[in-house]
């Protein structure tokens, strides 16, 4: 099974550091680099080149007026293209990135694709093609130089000399002044009713724009404008159009030359003058009045709801229990301290949890029990410390570790139960008794195996009397040795014997003292082997004797 190493590391143990680069990701065996698309290399540290992309950088992009996106491929078009690999010009009428912007041009049949600027018709100048050529100049561009006789106007879209009848000016863009028509405007209208206006051309009498009838009185109808009436208004939204020019009045709560737009976010009445003061609710457009979001109230929606109610208009009852505290908007309930369930309705808390909502974890060790308010611990027996981490020290137990323990001969007790826990070679209730004789080891339950001799009560081990030896004491010392363990060596002279016991010496015939180095007589007996020579020696009574010396003594 491949190792699971966290994001970065690798290898055996994970002791391994990626060396890839960005969002790529490392094998957790080999640590080879998988890169993300878009990015290629040992450690994913190229970013594909122009005209790549994807995976490895191994896909080709084909985007003829764009840049390809790394990642993906798709092609991102300059202004002024569009399609799928920007190879589509922008239809006439638009421009901009995407071909999203509309032509603004007055006098224009097109405009550049990626800048926007008009391309103006023959006679026309400007950005938006508005403007007619400058006096004394005509055609396209407004390139053409006049060639009229001083003070004669000059079209400027023909450059003919004198204006066509009906215009005037020194570039024969105005038409003739209200009263006159025909050639240079030297005609006079005759036209008698208020509301009549000349044609300026042919001098025709005809209701002014917004009236109608034979005598030209009465307005246009609501719903139509201009010259008759024939036009249809094309107000929306409840807007009302001038009878003149078409031009449309909206309603409160609509902008826009038509009427079409509902007033901005925050904005409301006539012309979308008013600001709003609903603060995080909805205004009406038309008449400002607050839709106040859920949780919220009052005229401004200012006020949240009162504790107890929530939601849309706050017209919701809160369920919460014990204290909970309700939010205002969706009703969820905030439980206090040692409090659970939906609408804290449960006293207690799952074991190992406490605080609000009980969504906080118990820091008790050794079974510690946390109260579900506070958190703070209750240490089972044998325990203490803020989190219960400590056992009781040596010598006490219990709750809280406040009970001493009453063991003897240096035991010590469970810090749970308090029961004394005896060293090796002793027993009883407070270890206050020592093993019987032939026994031994925890709570003197192990029998000796040493015959008649007592055994160590820790270890076992035989204590041998004086005289015996062996792991049972069942070897009786070699001559020359006596005592406990027969670990002493024996002090009588000669071939005199000791006793394995105690050591004392069984002289042979006329030989006596504690160690049989001393003779009777004279010539008695004669030194033993391990004796070099004689010395007189005088004795009570007037007798004397001879005493061996050992060897070793003289010289």
């Amino acid at each position: 099974k491949a190792p699971t190493c966290p994001p970065g590391w690798y290898g055996a143990n994970c002791q391994q550091r990626c060396l890839c680069h960005g969002q790529a990701t490392c094998d957790p065996v080999s640590g080879q680099c998988q890169c993300p698309q878009g990015w290629t290399g040992t450690a994913c540290e190229l970013e594909c080149e122009e005209g790549q992309f994807g995976e490895g950088c191994e896909q080709n992009c084909s985007c003829h007026h764009g840049v390809c996106d790394h990642p993906s491929g798709r092609c991102l078009c300059r202004a002024g293209w569009t399609g799928d690999r920007c190879d589509v010009a922008c239809p006439p009428g638009f421009f901009g990135i995407h071909c999203e912007e509309r032509c603004d041009c007055a006098h224009g049949w097109s405009c550049h694709p990626r800048t926007g600027a008009c391309h103006c018709e023959s006679g026309w100048r400007g950005r938006h093609c508005d403007k007619p050529c400058l006096p004394g100049r005509y055609g396209a561009g407004c390139a053409r130089r006049c060639r009229c006789p001083p003070g004669r106007p000059c079209h400027h879209l023909t450059g003919a000399c004198g204006c066509p009848p009906g215009f005037t000016g020194l570039g024969c863009d105005k038409t003739c002044p209200p009263g006159t028509y025909g050639q240079d405007c030297h005609g006079v209208c005759q036209c008698s009713a208020e509301n009549q206006e000349c044609h300026p051309v042919t001098g025709h009498c005809s209701c002014s724009p917004g009236y109608h009838g034979a005598h030209c009185h009465l307005r246009c109808p609501k719903g139509t404008y201009g010259s008759s009436c024939q036009n249809p208004c094309k107000c929306m939204n409840g807007g009302h159009c001038d009878p003149v020019s078409g031009t449309c009045d909206c309603a409160p709560g609509f902008i826009g030359a038509n009427c079409s737009k509902t007033c901005p976010e925050s904005r409301y009445g006539k012309d979308c003058a008013q600001l709003c003061a609903c603060g995080k609710g909805q205004c009406d457009p038309r008449t400002g009045e607050c839709t106040c979001a859920p949780g919220h109230t009052g005229p401004a929606c200012q006020q949240v709801c009162p504790q107890g109610q929530y939601g849309p208009n706050c017209h919701l009852t809160c369920t919460c229990q014990n204290g909970g505290i309700c939010d205002h908007v969706d009703g969820n309930c905030t439980c206090g301290l040692g409090w659970t369930g939906r609408s804290c309705e449960k006293a207690e808390c799952l074991p190992g949890k406490y605080g609000a909502g009980c969504s906080l974890d118990c820091p008790c060790q050794h079974n510690g029990t946390c109260d579900r308010f506070t958190g703070c611990c209750r240490c089972s027996e044998g325990f203490y410390g803020h989190s219960c981490e400590h056992r009781c020290p040596l010598g006490f137990y219990g709750l809280g570790c406040l009970q001493a323990c009453s063991c003897k001969n240096g035991a010590t007790c469970d810090a749970v139960t308090g029961q004394c826990l005896c060293p090796l070679g002793y027993h009883g209730v407070h270890c206050e008794k020592g093993c019987d004789r032939g026994w031994f080891g925890e709570k003197c339950q192990h029998q000796c195996d040493c015959g008649d001799a007592p055994c160590d009560p820790e270890t076992g081990k035989c204590l041998c009397p004086p005289g015996k030896t062996g792991d049972k004491c069942d070897i009786g010392c070699r001559p020359g040795r006596y005592g406990p363990g027969c670990s002493l060596r024996c002090q009588c002279a000669g071939r005199s014997r000791c006793n394995p016991r105690n050591g004392s010496c069984a002289c042979p015939n006329s030989w006596m003292g504690p160690t049989c180095t001393q003779g009777e007589q004279p010539g008695a007996g004669g030194c033993s082997p391990s004796c070099w020579g004689k010395t007189p020696v005088a004795h009570a009574g007037g007798r004397f004797g001879w005493e061996c010396q050992p060897a070793g003594m003289f010289g």
